[in-house]
């Protein structure tokens, strides 16, 4: 995409921010290495197996704390993703497309980048925004999705199950997109964050 782009919805050009999503996890070794040292420090900070470190309650918890908020840090998405300062939109490109737009890791659920590229692929509504990088009409997609929390699982017995789905709020969002261009148009960035979150899914169908 060019250096400087135009927010789709006409509010002027839109710039690169980097943004760290907290509720989606990517695969940092020294992170969840921090994380898993931290935990001794809090589960037992009075009674640690590491004589060569201090016996201070507030101390061990203080180190605990430290090490398991800097692993989250580095554990969490980290991307740089095009923002309209004006109108709140946002513009996933094709490498964060893949980065946040994943399915579980299970298979339960669609794989949500897959499903949205599919779905623009044979999308017949011509979105009223215009691509920003070929100038061409962006096609208009609606995308069903729910809370991936409430998933059925074997384990569960069938009243809790049951339950469960009783509870389950099935949504839609709607999303603009260039196929060609790989490109995708939120009209407001809470969307996104939404849809991007580990706990989202796309129901298989």
């Amino acid at each position: 995409m060019s250096a400087e782009v135009q927010c789709p919805a006409g509010c002027g050009p839109m710039k690169y921010k980097t943004n760290r999503n907290k509720k989606i996890r990517v695969f940092d070794p020294l992170g969840y290495a921090m994380i898993f040292a931290g935990i001794p420090f809090i589960a037992a900070p009075d009674n640690l197996p590491f004589d060569f470190l201090t016996s201070n309650l507030i101390v061990n918890m203080g180190i605990g704390i430290g090490l398991l908020v800097l692993g989250a840090q580095r554990t969490a998405l980290v991307t740089t993703d095009l923002r309209c300062n004006t109108c709140k939109g946002l513009i996933l490109e094709s490498k964060s497309i893949d980065q946040r737009l994943k399915g579980d890791l299970l298979g339960l659920s669609e794989n949500k980048a897959e499903y949205i590229r599919t779905a623009l692929s044979s999308s017949k509504e011509e979105s009223r925004y215009a691509c920003p990088d070929c100038g061409e009409k962006m096609r208009r997609i609606v995308v069903p999705y729910e809370d991936g929390s409430h998933r059925p699982n074997a384990l569960v017995p069938d009243i809790v199950e049951d339950i469960q789905n009783l509870s389950t709020v099935s949504r839609t969002v709607e999303i603009d997109g260039c196929e060609g261009c790989d490109m995708l148009w939120f009209e407001k960035a809470k969307r996104e964050r939404m849809l991007s979150k580990d706990s989202t899914i796309i129901p298989k169908t």
